[in-house]
């Protein structure tokens, strides 16, 4: 007669997919990962979905990365309570700590934004401009934007992505969202998306996601995650890099 007791939630999960999705399916997992992490949510209060198996390797990997996301994603809207503002600062001296140099990037001549964008500044809801572009910044997107892509593709396809995989990746600021057709287009197309919810908790003001994927091979997927009104990421999944369409550009991230 067996002793063993009911199988935990990690249990659970490693023994319908006992291999990290983040790697190419060649790692056994031995963690659980959440995407977005709770670091990005307001108390670190996240509903249950979107965990995936993961190597302790992946796991960690992004974990630098994750306290630049979790302050770029807080810039707007403002804080709005007492606790959320303890959490903003908070992060802001974490995300520093780890990733030295990001508060003296992210300055900018609030003056020569609005003259670069003139006219359609007066579509934005704030003038507090951050400069979001230099190194450190699309660095932590660009990892964060990965992992991102590949844990939503399984969960849209059920299929890992393979060695030698693509990620094509777009980021874009609220700015972008507010005056730039070409944005407004892209993220309006996957519409209003889902979140993570349990009974009446739900997060959708803090993160919500789109997908959409070839259902012949589920090869190839395509994804948007919004970060409250801060910042959205577009994500384009292939199984190949030969079978990225022709229009799509961004920044290419090999599995």
């Amino acid at each position: 007669m067996s002793n063993a007791g009911p199988l935990t939630r990690t249990q659970r999960l490693l023994s319908n997919q006992p291999f990290c999705v983040f790697c190419g399916g060649n790692t056994l997992g031995s963690t659980v990962e959440h995407m977005p992490s709770r670091i990005l949510f307001n108390g670190k209060q996240r509903p249950k979905g979107l965990e995936f198996p993961a190597c302790k390797r992946c796991n960690d990997s992004t974990r630098k990365a994750e306290s630049v996301i979790a302050l770029l994603s807080r810039f707007y809207p403002d804080p709005a309570t007492d606790g959320e503002r303890k959490d903003f600062n908070k992060l802001a001296l974490a995300a520093e700590r780890h990733n030295p140099g990001l508060a003296d990037e992210m300055r900018t001549d609030q003056l020569a934004n609005l003259r670069r964008l003139g006219g359609a500044a007066l579509k934005l809801p704030t003038w507090n401009f951050l400069h979001v572009g230099g190194p450190i910044c699309t660095r932590a997107v660009n990892l964060f934007g990965a992992k991102l892509a590949l844990a939503l593709h399984y969960e849209a396809t059920q299929r890992i992505v393979p060695s030698g995989g693509v990620i094509v990746l777009n980021r874009f600021s609220n700015v972008d969202a507010f005056t730039d057709e070409h944005a407004i287009d892209a993220l309006q197309m996957f519409g209003a998306g889902k979140t993570l919810q349990m009974g009446k908790f739900e997060v959708s003001n803090q993160f919500r996601y789109s997908s959409v994927h070839e259902t012949e091979t589920n090869s190839m997927s395509a994804h948007v995650a919004v970060f409250r009104e801060a910042m959205a990421l577009m994500m384009v999944v292939c199984h190949k890099t030969e079978d990225v369409p022709d229009s799509v550009s961004g920044h290419f991230t090999i599995v």
